[in-house]
């Protein structure tokens, strides 16, 4: 009788444990994923500057002309692309090309913790963490994160 029980118990959780796994977000290749699970395009030659935000942001709001901006200029021009991920809206912008915003999709999360808004992430087409950024960007400081983006991916090739 108890190895009959023992045997119930162990059926059980063996079937929870797969029913968990099924309900599960799956790690993709994808680096990015929007609001709906697709895939966000990456470039495959530029570093991705990637800002989590939110439109109730005041700062990050702030933010988006002066990254705009500075992306635009030499060195940088052509070597970035920036992408938004908006966390508190269903509502993308992708009418912008230099500054497209996606709703955010949770899964982005694991791999790019945001402790708070807005938060920047500079990337190598692959995923490679170079820069993290906590907080608004001045143009001043943003051009140094750039910079020290642009001499890590250089690194590490």
């Amino acid at each position: 009788m108890k190895s009959f029980i023992a045997l119930l118990l162990l059926t059980v959780l063996l079937v929870s444990c797969q029913k968990e796994k099924k309900d599960r977000p799956v790690l993709t290749d994808h680096i990015l994923l929007d609001k709906s699970g697709k895939p966000v395009p990456l470039s495959e030659n530029r570093l991705i500057v990637l800002n989590f935000m939110a439109y109730s942001c005041s700062s990050c709001m702030e933010e988006i002309p002066v990254m705009k901006k500075v992306i635009k200029e030499e060195p940088f021009r052509g070597r970035f692309q920036i992408i938004g991920m908006v966390i508190d809206s269903d509502k993308g912008d992708l009418s912008d090309p230099l500054f497209p915003i996606c709703p955010n999709h949770k899964h982005n999360f694991v791999r790019f913790p945001v402790p708070g808004t807005p938060t920047t992430y500079i990337i190598t087409p692959e995923g490679k963490k170079l820069v993290i950024i906590y907080g608004a960007v001045t143009e001043e400081n943003f051009r140094k994160f750039l910079l020290q983006a642009l001499e890590k991916a250089k690194k590490s090739k």
